[in-house]
């Protein structure tokens, strides 16, 4: 269906951007035409003024008869000869009905195509003589009105004015007049036109109606005409009686006309809309097929699908597994066959290999806090030692640091896997640096920076200890100037935050961006064979493995970040969740 209703798309777009384009061209070429016709017919009125207003051999003698009240036989020669003038185009043009010569003359004579030289008053068109006079600016103008000729009733002409000047005169001394058939115009504007019950309007600079062609019997209405005049678009859709058109224009600004086109969007896109249909009806046979053949299918795939989860839930329940009479004639039937054959052996396998991951990791952890102890156990009994040969035998610094390393000691090696309240750590860490200011008197001093309402919260133990040691070590003693380590934790949304931040040495940036990627990739199964000599020491193994016992115990999403710039300190932070821990018990398989 998809391939049906993108293609059905995009034909339909396709084809009306055609029909855009091709109804904008040739209307174009149409409305032109039409433009250049009625032109040629409105023309007709240049020829006419001049020949009535600047030849002065049919002016003059034309103003002389209508001046007279009886003619003479001169006269009477000269009205023969300017009457053909006046004849001939009305005879010859099929679109003229009449042509009317006025100038002022006490007798309101008049000279016509159609009753040669007659009075106002015999004659049966008087409605043009009142515009006449009735008008005031400019020179020439169009009206649509009705003529009563012979008492046949009335007849709708197109009236073209022209005003008659003599040579000098600054008021008009005459009118020209040209009735045009409506008709004929109309004629040939249905014959030019491109579309079934395409409407052709032509419309004066007042807006009003001059000619149409299949507007029907109904015509035009008031409102429809109304909403042509006020749109300005060179193209539009609008509603004309009742149904929807496209509407185009074009003006011509010398006779102040404006040509209009309305074509039915029905017409317009029969194409389009036929190619909707054949779409629809494609997708409506793609819809009832794929029904039936996805009913056939589902309903086979059901069967093998319910004969599969009932083999699952057997195997899982520890039941026996039900008879099935599988045949590899299709997918279902492999996947029951390989199932059955494999499914005990992968499960038996699974087992086991679960058990021998909760024992590694559980291992794994139980080294890595083995690893700290012995070095930090190494370094103090030395320091004492070197205390103890200076001292007397009563109480002195030397039993501070015994007492303080036997609090350590027992705090360190009892239960190494289980998770204490911050409090008892940081208990303990105070008791920790009480022996390194034994050891380095004035060189260093504290400062403590710890939200009471984190107090509470479980973390892993001996986590402070390690990164206390290496901001001592490695930073505060190898400066020149006294040292401050300040230690500061807060709880950040649902994670505690701990930083160990030192005024030492700090740490070059090739060195800072070293250490924090073995942070990242540090696996305690391959230290000895990928550290350096350097990362061996104490700086290295006590981050490392700080850094991999909080992974193995949190995830992957905690652990430490270090931070500093050479000569100005180091920044130590330990991200951990500011929830309950999970208890070591639940990493160790039952057998543990």
């Amino acid at each position: 269906m998809v391939p049906i209703l993108l293609l059905g798309s995009f034909s339909i777009l396709l084809t009306q951007r055609y029909i855009v384009r091709d109804l904008d061209q040739k209307n174009a070429g149409m409305l032109s035409q039409a433009k250049d016709n009625i032109a040629i017919m409105l023309n007709e009125m240049d020829t006419l003024s001049i020949s009535y207003q600047t030849i002065a051999d049919i002016s003059v003698p034309l103003k002389s008869i209508l001046d007279s009240e009886k003619l003479t036989y001169e006269q009477v020669k000269a009205l023969d000869i300017i009457s053909s003038y006046i004849k001939s185009p009305a005879n010859a043009r099929p679109y003229i009905d009449s042509i009317y010569v006025y100038y002022n003359n006490p007798y309101r004579h008049i000279l016509t195509s159609t009753d040669g030289l007659t009075k106002l008053e015999r004659f049966p068109d008087k409605s043009w003589f009142d515009r006449y006079l009735e008008h005031g600016e400019g020179d020439s103008w169009l009206e649509r009105r009705s003529i009563n000729r012979f008492d046949i009733g009335d007849k709708p002409v197109i009236t073209l004015y022209r005003k008659l000047y003599t040579p000098g005169a600054a008021r008009a001394t005459g009118v020209l007049v040209l009735n045009l058939d409506p008709a004929y115009v109309n004629g040939m504007l249905r014959e030019i036109a491109l579309y079934p019950e395409q409407k052709l309007l032509v419309l004066d600079g007042n807006r009003t109606l001059l000619f149409s062609a299949n507007l029907g019997d109904t015509g035009i209405s008031e409102d429809d005409l109304a909403a042509i005049v006020r749109s300005r678009e060179h193209r539009m859709t609008l509603d004309i009686d009742g149904k929807s058109h496209v509407v185009t224009r074009l003006s011509s600004d010398r006779h102040g006309l404006e040509l209009v086109s309305a074509v039915p969007r029905k017409v317009l896109y029969s194409v389009p809309n036929l190619l909707g249909n054949v779409t629809l009806a494609l997708l409506a046979i793609s819809f009832v097929l794929g029904v039936l053949i996805s009913y056939s299918l589902t309903k086979r795939n059901r069967r093998n699908l319910k004969a599969i989860v009932s083999l699952i839930k057997a195997a899982q329940n520890g039941q026996a597994l039900p008879e099935m009479n599988v045949r590899v004639s299709d997918e279902y039937g492999f996947i029951l066959q390989n199932m059955i054959k494999t499914f005990l052996e992968q499960s038996y396998l699974k087992t086991h290999l679960s058990e021998r991951t909760y024992r590694l990791k559980y291992m794994e952890m139980l080294a890595l806090q083995v690893q700290i102890n012995p070095h930090f156990l190494y370094n103090t009994l030395e320091i004492i030692y070197w205390k103890t040969l200076g001292l007397t035998g009563r109480p002195n610094e030397a039993s501070q640091m015994i007492e303080h390393l036997s609090d350590i000691l027992k705090f360190s090696l009892s239960s190494p896997q289980s998770t204490v309240v911050l409090d008892k750590e940081l208990e303990f860490t105070k008791i920790y640096l009480e022996i390194q200011k034994i050891r380095n008197k004035d060189k260093f001093e504290m400062a403590w920076e710890v939200e009471p309402n984190v107090l509470h919260l479980p973390v892993l133990k001996l986590i402070l200890q390690p990164i206390v040691e290496n901001s001592i070590e490695h930073g505060i003693k190898l400066a020149r100037r006294k040292g401050c380590i300040k230690i500061k934790i807060r709880q950040i949304g649902p994670k505690l935050r701990i930083g160990i931040v030192d005024n030492g040495i700090g740490m070059p940036r090739e060195r800072l961006t070293e250490v924090n990627e073995k942070l990242r990739s540090y696996d305690p199964a391959f230290s000895d064979r990928d550290l350096s000599a350097s990362d061996r020491k104490m700086e290295s193994i006590g981050l490392y493995n700080t850094h991999k016992r909080l992974q193995l115990h949190y995830g992957d999403a905690y652990g430490i970040r270090i931070v500093g710039k050479s000569g100005w300190g180091t920044k130590v932070e330990i991200t951990l969740p500011a929830g309950s821990a999970a208890p070591q018990d639940q990493l160790l398989p039952p057998s543990a």
